[in-house]
């Protein structure tokens, strides 16, 4: 009998296989049908018009996918975003680099790390939740200081009325019975008219202060101010960690009403508008003889304002009004004058920032023969003359006006240079500090080098990842470039250890960068 399925013909083999083989076995052979009519016009204009969009779709599939990969090597690539005019002044300044300066430029290197979100935002949670502690507990410190003392220190506690004084007058207190006998603590009035409360200090300005030196140790201080707007008074104490759990919050500055004590503003007392981020307090050293003798060797005692409670002196300037006055103008007319001249010299250093800039502060210490600090205009252009910085007779001589405010024709060079060179914001130099305090665990004020050599990092630099440069190169680098700026051959003190990130900051515009180039290295 002939069986066929579908056009194929049973065999003895199919025939005894069960059905579930057969059905597998014609799933296997090719079962299609012969002798198909040729496909109409209609359909193949369809698989034409298939074919092209096919095609087309993966050439754009093709350039997304290049756009995507281009992006992605431009976001690695170094992110200093610098204009059209600095680009001119590199490739003028390109065959001026010495070695030193292409040593010094390797650093930048860490600002093409990608940037790590979850890391950085881990990180600056448990900064923010450990700030807001200290502040809290500088705080209570405060209140409870002048809460307890403002009655025991009143001068109505000194008065005394004739009565008590006449009543029981024995001729020797030391046989008087026990009773008797003057106890000033036990006698004080627990009422007077000046009572200071509670309400009264809490309407007042937080802010953190460094103090503007170069000493490591004084410069590294943790200051955190108030200013009470009850009576405009000012005090500042001192932030103290002796390991994980001991602390200690002294007072720094003395709860007063102070004036400024240099500038336009010299005598005028301190106001709520004084007190903004990168401000400066002035104080006599001589007014507060507590102070550390390193900063009782200088005359003026100036603080800077790193942080404010912007919330705080926000309410309390929509509550008080202030009348601007005509040394407004005057201010900012001296910052124009400073700004014009910090404009010319910033193209100058631009490459070159950390061998001038660290090689100017040393120079600068060996012209200032007597260490006050102080130095006359002819030093001052002597140096800037030293280091190829030019600057126009009539700059240099506005700015010398703006800042000569010691007698005898002398400036502080410190401040000259960090007034016509400019300075990093308080945010980037909040990381330098970090970086130093970090080394110098001892609080002396300066690190050995062995130290820094063993602290420094050079795992994560690109050219380590990519094979170009070993960890060795790269730390010897930088040591190189950094012992330009030492006075001392084994030490690194904190103004050099600043004066080499801040020579290292003038080219670098963004300030993630700039933070990437400190935390990446020092694991900070």
């Amino acid at each position: 009998m002939d069986l066929e399925v579908k056009g194929i013909a049973a065999s003895p083999t199919s025939q005894a296989q069960p059905f579930s083989g057969r059905k597998k076995l014609l799933q296997e052979q090719d079962i299609t049908p012969e002798n198909l009519p040729a496909p109409t016009s209609k359909y193949k204009l369809k698989y034409q018009q298939y074919e092209t969009e096919m095609k087309e779709g993966y050439k754009q599939y093709s350039q997304r996918n290049a756009e995507k990969t281009k992006s992605k090597i431009m976001q690695q690539s170094p992110r200093n975003k610098i204009d059209d005019k600095c680009v001119q002044g590199e490739e003028a300044l390109i065959d001026t680099l010495t070695t030193l300066d292409r040593k010094a430029l390797l650093q930048q290197g860490y600002a093409e790390i990608p940037y790590n979100a979850q890391r950085s935002t881990r990180r600056s949670d448990a900064e923010i939740v450990a700030a807001e502690r200290k502040k809290q507990t500088v705080a209570e410190q405060v209140i409870t200081d002048h809460l307890s003392r403002a009655v025991i220190s009143d001068p109505e506690q000194n008065l005394t009325t004739a009565r008590e004084d006449g009543a029981r007058v024995f001729p020797d207190s030391r046989i008087a019975p026990l009773r008797f006998r003057k106890r000033t603590l036990h006698e004080t009035k627990i009422r007077t008219h000046s009572t200071l409360t509670e309400n009264m200090l809490s309407h007042k300005v937080q802010f953190d202060g460094r103090i503007i030196s170069r000493n490591g140790r004084d410069a590294c201080r943790e200051l955190i101010g108030f200013f009470f707007i009850h009576d405009q008074s000012l005090t500042i104490y001192e932030y103290r960690q002796f390991g994980k759990n001991r602390t200690n919050v002294l007072p720094f500055i003395q709860k007063n009403i102070y004036s400024h004590q240099c500038g336009r503003r010299k005598g005028k007392q301190y106001q709520l508008g004084d007190f903004y981020v990168g401000g400066n307090l002035t104080f006599l050293s001589s007014d507060h003889p507590r102070l550390p003798e390193s900063i009782k060797e200088n005359k003026l005692l100036i603080l800077r304002i790193t942080n404010i409670d912007q919330i705080a002196l926000y309410s309390l300037k929509t509550d008080s009004v202030e009348h601007e006055d005509d040394i407004t103008s005057q201010e900012a007319n001296d910052r124009l004058v400073l700004e014009a001249v910090q404009d010319v010299l910033k193209e100058q250093l631009l490459k070159r920032g950390v061998r001038i800039l660290t090689g100017l502060g040393k120079y600068l210490k060996q012209l200032d023969k007597e260490g006050t600090g102080l130095l006359d205009k002819a030093a001052v252009k002597q140096a800037l003359q030293e280091f190829h910085l030019q600057v126009s007779e009539d700059a240099l001589e506005s700015a010398w006006q703006v800042l000569e405010g010691h007698a005898g024709g002398k400036a502080d060079y410190g401040e000259f240079t960090r007034a016509v060179i400019g300075e990093m914001n308080e945010y980037r130099k909040s990381f330098v500090r970090k970086a130093f305090m970090k080394l110098d665990f001892n609080k002396t004020g300066c690190v050995p080098l062995t130290d820094i050599r063993k602290c420094y990092c050079a795992k994560k630099h690109p050219q380590v990842i990519s094979g170009h440069s070993t960890e060795e190169e790269i730390k010897l680098s930088f040591l190189e470039t950094l012992k330009g700026a030492c006075s001392k051959s084994d030490e690194v003190s904190y103004g050099e250890f600043e004066d080499y990130y801040e020579g290292l900051s003038i080219g670098i515009v963004n300030d993630e960068d700039f933070v990437n180039i400190v935390r990446t290295p020092w694991g900070i």
